[in-house]
């Protein structure tokens, strides 16, 4: 086992983990590895997969970081392809939980600090076989976008859910920034403050269509996509749940557009509770929206002046990923 993890992400750089005690449950100490930049990210990867012969990698950190491990992990196998035809076998991906909400680790089954869930694997796998680990397959979302280069992640949300995140940030990190959000959203629609005169805009409907396979909406305000269960405060409340085995993702599209009516609307967006305003794609196959979007907690904006809202297609990847589940 290998593990590769991002000492800035919210719970790693609070608690020092990384640094101090993930190594150590290692069979290896060498094989625990810090890394600050995707540069870092890519020699990790080739030092753990190619000098160091792991076949099981954790990933430790935020959801973000998650979504950048993912990536970089193809992009490499991708590259390998196209040098010398041989296609590089995915190592097994252990999800820790090194982040601030942690949404992907959470749906894989990861619970508990880092160093806690390293020591407990390797004290599970210990002198096992790979094929005897314990794991879930997981479908991976491709989003091509005019904007941007080929991505996959497991969560993604059309421009209002990017707008959102971004102004999330601005109330600080976790569920206690979470909530004073909430409550600057309900305060700023209904007060009109200052916050809402400067930020409100970013939560106003596109102007184009989403289409969900064959079915077009003229007019909407948001979408997600996932091909994972999607929950909030440590997994309590779960806003969208996806069927093991699908050959799809689950699509959700906000059709209202008032705004007074879609901060209404929250309670029942993340609960799941079924309304003639939100539209349900249990097994989606295609999504296209236009504009910015999130892919994992990852916001891809432009806020250049007059750039162009182009297109952004979302399907199932055509390979899954295993993910270790520990008991």
């Amino acid at each position: 086992m290998g593990v590769i993890s991002n000492p800035f992400s919210r719970t790693n750089a609070r608690t020092r983990l990384n640094d101090r005690l993930l190594p150590r449950f290692l069979e290896n100490r060498d094989n625990g590895i810090n890394t600050r930049t995707l540069d870092d990210l890519d020699q990790a990867l080739l030092t753990l997969l190619f000098k160091r012969q792991c076949n099981v990698l954790g990933l430790n950190g935020g959801d973000g970081t998650l979504h950048s491990g993912v990536n970089r992990l193809l992009a490499l196998s991708n590259k390998l392809l196209q040098e010398t035809g041989e296609a590089l076998p995915l190592p097994h991906l252990l999800f820790l939980n090194g982040g601030t909400l942690n949404i992907v680790s959470r749906a894989t089954g990861t619970k508990g600090n880092p160093a806690r869930t390293v020591r407990s694997f390797v004290k599970q796998t210990t002198g096992k076989l790979l094929g005897q680990l314990e794991t879930r397959e997981f479908g991976l979302l491709k989003v091509d976008s005019e904007q941007q280069s080929t991505r996959y992640g497991f969560i993604f949300g059309s421009e209002v859910v990017a707008n959102a995140l971004e102004m999330y940030t601005l109330f600080g990190e976790g569920y206690t920034g979470l909530l004073r959000f909430m409550l600057e959203l309900f305060a700023g629609y209904a007060l009109n403050t200052r916050m809402w005169q400067e930020h409100g805009w970013k939560l106003d409907a596109p102007q184009s269509a989403v289409q969900v396979d064959q079915l077009a909406f003229t007019r909407y305000t948001c979408a997600v996509a996932a091909t994972i269960d999607l929950s909030i405060l440590k997994g309590v409340i779960s806003a969208l749940s996806v069927s093991e085995g699908s050959s799809g993702f689950f699509t959700k599209v906000l059709v209202a557009q008032d705004k007074g009516q879609i901060l209404r609307l929250i309670p029942q967006l993340m609960t799941s509770i079924p309304t003639d305003a939100v539209k349900d794609f249990p097994e989606a196959q295609a999504l296209k929206v236009h504009g910015s979007y999130t892919l994992d907690g990852e916001c891809f904006i432009d806020r250049r002046p007059g750039a162009s809202q182009g297109s952004v297609t979302v399907t199932r990847a055509p390979f899954n990923i295993h993910a270790v589940r520990l008991d």
